[in-house]
């Protein structure tokens, strides 16, 4: 065999095994971040917020969980992103005697077998109108 052959083989056997390690990379245990577009919303108004995965790809037909303006601790709300990875929170609840505790908070993404979790740090407060 010719020295230009085993270049050659030694070429395509390093093309697929980077191709490999490539694919794994991006389909499986890939991070995950949130963004949320508010920080205050107007009661009866709308926010939308996007799950992420590193690639800046949305992630889509996932669960976010929050909890709403007054509720007690260990009650939380889901959302599902839509094809995209984009999620909206429509007609934002203001409770008069919520005081402090007006606003939705603790977005959290589980995870799955692709993706791992992630939680949105910030808070959006919702004023009355």
């Amino acid at each position: 065999m010719e020295k230009q052959s085993y270049y050659l083989i030694i070429l395509l056997v390093a093309l697929v095994i980077c191709f490999g390690v490539f694919w794994f990379q991006f389909n499986n245990d890939v991070a995950t971040f949130m963004i949320v577009n508010e920080t205050e919303v107007h009661e009866n108004g709308s926010f939308s917020g996007m799950l992420m995965d590193a690639y800046s790809y949305g992630v889509p037909n996932q669960t976010i969980t929050f909890h709403k303006p007054g509720y007690e601790m260990g009650t939380l709300v889901d959302v599902v992103t839509d094809e995209n990875g984009e999620f909206t929170i429509e007609n934002a609840e203001y409770l008069p005697d919520a005081g402090k505790d007006n606003y939705y908070g603790d977005f959290t993404f589980a995870g799955n077998g692709k993706y791992q979790g992630c939680t949105y740090e910030g808070n959006v407060t919702v004023v009355p109108n």
